[in-house]
């Protein structure tokens, strides 16, 4: 579809309203939230002389919510606070002729299908034909929302669900209604990808769709579980957190962080949608919830909830007395055992095989997790890799339902439990019966996935535009390093080190492939294999250096890394470092001396060495001085006063809370880029590398700078001694 999407009408300003227009306004994207008139005057309106027809009393709601929910979010959802300007406010009495001028609206209004319906129904006339609309809702039914409207606007209808915090969670369940023309949701699909750096997940229409559908079951199977065992609050969480593959948030502090209320809204959403007697029983969950709620025991926004803060303690729940007790810790042999293993697959054998009260609570659950999941396919999904993608990104599970059993007998574990009366799904029978022991293999480096549909394994694709290590041709393995073929002259740099630290060999590497760059290449793009880009130096392996007092080897290091730093600043050929995640230390120094940087939206970027009581000595501490001499040259204003905010900058560690906030710390800069779709990150790279080729790329030039010398030697000891005065730094310090 020959579409853009340049402003979008948020209906409805509440928490999902708010995150959405900050999530909007990270990508560039203008928004305008739209609510309900006050109905009445507030004592503070009243006492001004304001009436109900005052611009700022009929906008105090959607202001308000502004407010709390745009400019004052914690975890922050905008990456800059400035980006609050590309949100404007309205209401839904006088503004709704600006949805006419809407690429897309959004209805986020109460989880209600009489409100949606009347509130669908009042917006419809103002939007334009052919103007994308869909519905934030988590379970309600999107063909019976715009059952009454007309067949030419359902052709651009969707389900749209979104998770909280909007900027922070990648998933997005996609729900089209039967009428929805394909092209259209193409299009949703691009857009939600790259420009909002979403994964998205088609859903069927049916309650809750999938990823609510199964986790609230599987909450609610936990609190009956732990009931039936007699274990604790704290019990619970230790066992079933990161031992099973679930956060450390485990279930019952899960439920404190979202708040108990909104947790047992979403079962009410599923149970008021659904009729089978045997999907109902998995779904009711202990009578002293009711009593909890009824007493504000919400969780962490009321203070208290399944724990509670007494001073520096923190205690548990115990719902048999209704009071904050002592945790108990959850000290099982199973769960020790567990612990000790490396895969998931060894822990989960470690409760299947043991017999203790945790080991029989996991395997009990785990059993529920995979006889509800598989139960509800296809209805769901016939997919049942998109039902793992939206269990992990959704409730961030470490695996989904179904990738959890990889690596485990399952044809040994599907009999036991057919042994102990479960009924198992037909198609998981019949896949094992036809000799498919796994739900994913992988084949010449690609993974494939087991299709109900086909039944047979299929390649787990990514969009043939993406471009990714792993779809590039080999051009040399190195140590902690290898180049790819990122195509039309360009070099791809992938850090594969361990723990994605900057080695010794790493930097060996990174010479090496400036090396390469200078023969063969157009360009270069440096990103890395790891959870993150990069963290730095190996701290262990400098603290032991420094046990066995071999400096002359740290220093060796430092001159080796000060050499690769140079090399990446002085190539004359453009290098762009494409940084996501935690990018720290030797990390943000190899981003710096790049000629430039694309850098993912999320992004953690700092010197923050100073935290360990050592110098940034990658040449960060020198780009630093360098910037700032730059930004005073010309100008009036001595080097020194653009030289203290970075320097503090450093002093206290500071690390980029994004990408923009990166530019804002001097660690990136103005002309960098920022991409909040890390799976076309390496694309923008790429681009910016041939953006800079086909403008005549030239390296910079060494050249002394101005530096502040005697002033800021009688300077930094004033400030340092004050900061030690005050207690903020140590001796060391």
């Amino acid at each position: 579809m020959n579409k853009e999407i340049r402003k979008v009408g948020i209906v409805g300003s509440g928490t999902m309203g708010s995150s959405l227009a900050s999530h909007l306004a990270n990508a560039g994207i203008f928004s305008i939230m739209l609510d309900i008139v006050p109905k009445e005057l507030t004592p503070e309106e009243t006492a001004k002389g304001l009436t109900l027809e005052s611009p700022a009393v009929r906008n105090r709601i959607v202001n308000q919510n502004k407010v709390t929910g745009v400019v004052k979010m914690k975890p922050p959802g905008l990456m800059r606070a400035d980006f609050a300007d590309l949100i404007a406010t309205g209401n839904l009495e006088d503004d709704l002729d600006q949805l006419s001028e809407c690429d897309w609206v959004v209805e986020i209004v109460a989880e209600n299908l009489e409100i949606k319906k009347q509130v669908l129904a009042k917006v419809a006339p103002y939007i334009k034909p052919g103007t994308i609309v869909t519905t934030n809702t988590s379970g309600i039914s999107v063909n019976r929302i715009a059952e009454d409207l007309p067949e030419e606007f359902r052709k651009y209808w969707f389900g749209t669900h979104f998770f909280n915090p909007i900027r922070y969670m990648s998933l997005v369940e996609v729900i089209p209604c039967k009428d929805t023309l394909p092209e259209a949701l193409d299009f949703l699909r691009d857009f939600l990808t790259k420009r909002l750096g979403k994964t998205v997940v088609n859903c069927n229409d049916t309650p809750c769709f999938i990823a609510n559908r199964v986790g609230v079951a599987m909450g609610t199977d936990l609190m009956n579980l732990a009931e039936e065992h007699h274990l604790t609050i704290s019990e619970v969480d230790g066992i079933t957190g990161p031992a099973i593959g679930r956060p450390k948030t485990a279930l019952f502090m899960l439920f404190d962080l979202v708040g108990l209320n909104i947790a047992i809204s979403s079962v009410k959403t599923v149970v008021n949608n659904i009729s089978d007697p045997e999907e109902l029983k998995v779904l009711t969950y202990p009578a002293y919830i009711d009593e909890m709620l009824k007493d504000n025991r919400l969780g962490n926004k009321t203070g208290q909830g399944f724990y509670k803060r007494q001073g520096k303690e923190k205690l548990m729940f115990d719902p048999a007395t209704k009071t904050y007790v002592p945790q108990i810790p959850a000290n099982f042999e199973s769960l020790t055992q567990a612990l000790a293993q490396k895969s998931l697959p060894d822990k989960l054998t470690v409760f299947f095989e043991g017999d203790d009260v945790a080991a029989q609570l996991v395997w009990t659950h785990m059993k529920h997790y995979f006889v509800y999941t598989s139960s509800l396919l296809p209805e769901i999904s016939d997919d049942l890799h998109s039902v793992d993608v939206a269990m992990e990104l959704g409730y961030n599970y470490r695996y989904g339902p179904f990738r959890t059993w990889n690596g485990l007998d399952i044809g040994k574990y599907v009999a036991r439990m057919e042994a102990e009366g479960e009924t198992i799904a037909d198609w998981v029978k019949e896949m094992l019966a036809a000799g498919f022991n796994s739900f994913y293999t992988e084949k010449d480096g690609e993974e494939y996935y087991y299709s109900m549909t086909e039944k047979k394994y299929v390649l787990i694709k990514t969009p043939d535009d993406v471009i990714s290590t792993k779809k590039s041709k080999l051009v040399a393995q190195l140590k902690d390093a290898a180049l790819f073929d990122f195509g039309d002259g360009v070099l791809g740099l992938e850090i594969q080190s361990k723990g994605s630290t900057l080695s010794e060999d790493l930097v060996e590497s990174v010479l090496t492939a400036c090396d390469e760059l200078d023969k063969n290449w157009k360009g270069m793009v440096i990103t890395s294999a790891g959870k993150n880009f990069c963290v730095g130096a190996d701290l262990k392996a400098v603290s032991a250096a420094i046990k066995e007092g071999n400096f002359e080897g740290i220093e060796n290091m430092l001159e080796s890394a000060d050499r690769m730093q140079l090399r990446l600043k002085y190539s004359y050929k453009p290098i762009v470092a494409a940084p996501f995640a935690m990018t720290l230390g030797g990390g943000c120094e190899i981003s710096m001396h790049c000629a430039g940087i694309q850098a993912a939206g999320e992004t953690y970027m700092g010197l923050v060495e100073i935290g360990v009581g050592l110098i940034p000595g990658a040449g960060g501490t020198k780009e630093t001085i360098m910037r700032a001499a730059e930004r005073a040259k010309g100008t009036t204003v001595e080097v020194i006063e653009y030289l203290l905010p970075a320097l503090m900058t450093i002093g206290n560690a500071k690390t980029s809370s994004s990408g923009y906030d990166a530019i804002d710390l001097g660690y990136m800069r103005p002309t960098d880029g920022v991409s909040l779709s890390r799976q076309y990150q390496l694309n923008d790279a790429k681009n910016r590398v041939l953006a800079l080729v086909g403008t005549n790329y030239r390296p910079p030039v060494a050249r002394p700078f101005l530096s502040p010398c005697i002033n800021l030697n009688g300077l930094l000891p004033m400030m340092s001694n004050g900061m030690l005065d005050a207690g903020f730094i140590s001796e060391h310090d």
